[in-house]
């Protein structure tokens, strides 16, 4: 019924099409009085707009009802949900759950894939959480890890006990529509780049990704999940790494964006910008209408690139490890 075209519809005074996935508060007449409606937006025009409530019904309120609009936040997720959206982003061979504690190992796809994500309660005291994790860690040769959340209370205890902390990094997010738009405008005298998008990662894609290191498994790692594409601007030449690619997994109504890589020689050309727009159009087709990505809080360049294309800080976690673990 409503739909957002790729012009940014100004709504009710407070919204834009820029707005669709973002938590909004919505005042609008009905035939009792006026009342309040708290969703994320689902989509907008002229003629009205439809709310998305937390038990997945959609509200639809006309524009002549609209009393006052306003974003409220990125989405009705708080950090931990996302964190277990983008846990489920890429798939590990082996796992566990301690409580509400998810204990994951994949070989070759570095702490992303193995390390703890303390999603609520373990159901134990902390330390003997500690010490379930440190022993299922060790029993795999792996240094027991925890991605902690920053500021959280699992955050602020291991650094009372000690615990090694690694750089942190930034989970950013952006509606896709605002995405869309920005990613619409192209630099003057800039050719846009063809941008192949596949289910399974080529060789080109595997040869640029971390340098073409990753192992046959973390690969197939990569590949395993329900929804999703492989973005690569070839090099046109056989057998030689990709200029550029990126990676993206749909899980309604969220898309994760994640291994944006550019040949170190190609670097501000525009290729991440045409990689993201590949990868943020095929996501739209599936649904997706909100975005993250994780990003190390220091790259200044990916900041001002995905601050470019709408992303703003979710939320920041990191690695912690106790000393001499192995």
């Amino acid at each position: 019924m409503l739909g957002v075209s790729g012009v940014s519809v100004i709504f009710g005074g407070g919204l834009t099409s820029d707005d669709v996935g973002a938590r909004v508060s919505v005042r609008r007449r009905a035939s009792d009085g006026v009342g309040d409606v708290i969703g994320d937006l689902h989509s907008l025009d002229a003629d009205g707009l439809a709310i998305r409530l937390s038990d997945g019904s959609l509200v639809v309120v006309a524009a002549a009802s609209l009393v006052a609009a306003r974003v409220v936040g990125p989405s009705r997720l708080s950090a931990r949900e996302l964190e277990a959206v983008s846990g489920r982003a890429v798939r590990v061979s082996d796992e566990k759950w301690l409580g509400r504690w998810w204990l994951r190992a994949g070989g070759g796809l570095g702490a992303r894939a193995n390390s703890v994500r303390p999603l609520g309660d373990p159901g134990v005291p902390l330390d003997a959480a500690l010490e379930t994790v440190g022993a299922w860690y060790r029993q795999r040769g792996l240094m027991p890890t925890v991605r902690v959340i920053t500021g959280s209370q699992v955050d602020e205890e291991l650094d009372q006990r000690g615990w090694t902390a690694a750089p942190q990094r930034s989970v950013q997010t952006a509606t896709v529509a605002s995405m869309r738009r920005r990613l619409d405008v192209v630099r003057p005298g800039f050719a846009v780049p063809l941008t192949q998008l596949a289910s399974q990662p080529s060789a080109g894609w595997l040869g640029r990704y971390r340098n073409g290191t990753i192992l046959p498994t973390a690969a197939a790692a990569l590949a395993d999940a329900p929804d999703v594409a492989f973005a690569m601007i070839e090099s046109g030449d056989d057998g030689v790494a990709a200029i550029a690619i990126g990676r993206a997994v749909v899980e309604q109504p969220w898309v994760g964006f994640a291994a944006i890589e550019v040949d170190p020689g190609s670097r501000r050309r525009g290729y991440s910008r045409a990689v993201m727009a590949a990868l943020v159009e095929w996501a739209a087709g599936r649904g997706a209408t909100r975005g993250y990505l994780e990003v190390m809080a220091d790259n200044q360049p990916a900041l001002a690139l995905y601050a470019s294309l709408g992303f703003t800080e979710h939320h920041r976690y990191t690695y912690r490890s106790p000393a001499g673990a192995l």
